[in-house]
């Protein structure tokens, strides 16, 4: 299919308006300043928590392939998601990172596996900083 438009991501952020801005200039900085965004309550949760919401993800996925060519699928979670309980679930920041770390984990071994020619990368926005999961 020869597509009108055509770039290399999809980002599924969380809905929490405290990161959003701050996420998407991130995203764009590294995206060429074209890419799909979608928002979920707890982004990793949808893929890991409801089959139906999974379903619908992976329906979003499957159109921005085949409108836009997306070649990676960036899964962004964030400190003190309201989702996952916030930050009093956890018994400091780090405890908290490493529960978002293992969620990304989990969530991007799901769509790697019902899409495995898409790059996925993992993305933990703290209060200060954004970065990659390796």
């Amino acid at each position: 299919m020869n597509n009108l438009h055509s770039w290399d991501v999809l980002a599924l952020s969380c809905i929490d308006g405290r990161f959003i801005k701050r996420t998407i200039d991130w995203i764009s900085e590294r995206a060429d300043g074209t890419f799909d965004f979608r928002t979920e309550v707890g982004s990793s949760k949808v893929i890991l928590d409801s089959e139906i919401d999974k379903e619908r993800f992976f329906n979003i996925i499957e159109t921005s392939l085949k409108l836009h060519s997306i070649k990676e699928v960036w899964l962004i979670d964030h400190i003190d998601c309201g989702a996952y309980g916030g930050s009093k679930e956890h018994k400091n920041k780090d405890a908290e990172k490493q529960f978002h770390i293992e969620q990304l984990n989990k969530a991007a071994a799901i769509v790697k596996e019902k899409f495995p020619k898409l790059v996925v990368k993992k993305i933990y926005v703290d209060w200060d900083k954004i970065e990659v999961i390796e």
